[in-house]
């Protein structure tokens, strides 16, 4: 049952669906998926019986999303991977071209796109980083931590990361690029484009938020159901080891 309570990282864990309540009140269930559905409410002025109301009818449409929480964590990584890493590669290309060419084209006129394009590049940077951290470290680790566990691995003795240091390092990412999100939402007001804006204009703000959506989801995943289920599996490695 949710309730004022209920954090707003378990309700969406429970409950996929019900992101694009969240999405819609710009409620954080990502990196401030710790905070209770009440404080998230009072955070964003929003009524909280109205929004409980509208949670509790938005779960009971039946969907075919997987449900995640359940999911083994090697099918969880795979599914990160292929979901929302890929999708973040593949739209970089798009989302780089379309934010050069409205700042050469209109930044004399909105001031506002040289600064968006510079947020943007850094969280390419950043993101970019982080994924192949996430691939070449954490990842590998959690698979054979899992291997340990199922007896098809003997030991950790020689893993050269701790997995709650990495992932530490690695929520700190998060927090930032989701800060650096919220920024580009302000600038963009919304990601609402100017009064007789030209299709690249309309186009870079429309891909712009879909990827601000992605990430949050992205991030829902790892913050609240693969880092912490992680943890609890490297403790319990050690423990029996």
């Amino acid at each position: 049952m949710i309730n004022q309570e209920t954090s707003v990282g378990d309700i969406v864990k429970s409950h996929f669906q019900t992101v694009k309540i969240f999405d819609y009140y710009q409620i954080d269930f990502c990196c401030g998926g710790k905070q209770s559905l009440s404080d998230a409410c009072k955070k964003k002025s929003v009524d909280l019986n109205k929004i409980l109301q509208q949670l509790e009818e938005v779960i009971k449409i039946p969907v075919l999303t997987p449900k995640f929480d359940e999911m083994p964590l090697g099918e969880l990584i795979q599914y990160i991977k292929e979901k929302h890493h890929s999708y973040i590669r593949e739209q970089i290309p798009m989302l780089t071209k379309f934010l050069n060419k409205i700042e050469q084209v209109h930044g004399s006129h909105h001031p506002e796109i040289e600064l968006i394009n510079t947020h943007f590049k850094e969280s390419v940077k950043n993101l970019s980083e982080h994924m192949e951290k996430e691939e070449t470290e954490l990842f590998p680790l959690i698979e054979n931590l899992v291997k340990i566990q199922n007896g098809k691995l003997s030991n950790a003795s020689s893993f050269t990361i701790d997995a709650e240091e990495s992932i530490s390092s690695l929520i700190q990412d998060h927090e930032n690029e989701g800060s650096r999100f919220e920024e580009i939402s302000r600038l963009t007001l919304g990601y609402q484009p100017p009064q007789g804006a030209c299709n690249t204009f309309r186009a870079a703000y429309e891909n712009l938020f879909a990827f601000e959506k992605d990430l949050h989801r992205h991030v829902h995943l790892e913050n609240n159901i693969l880092f912490p289920k992680a943890i609890n599996l490297e403790l319990d490695v050690k423990k029996n080891s």
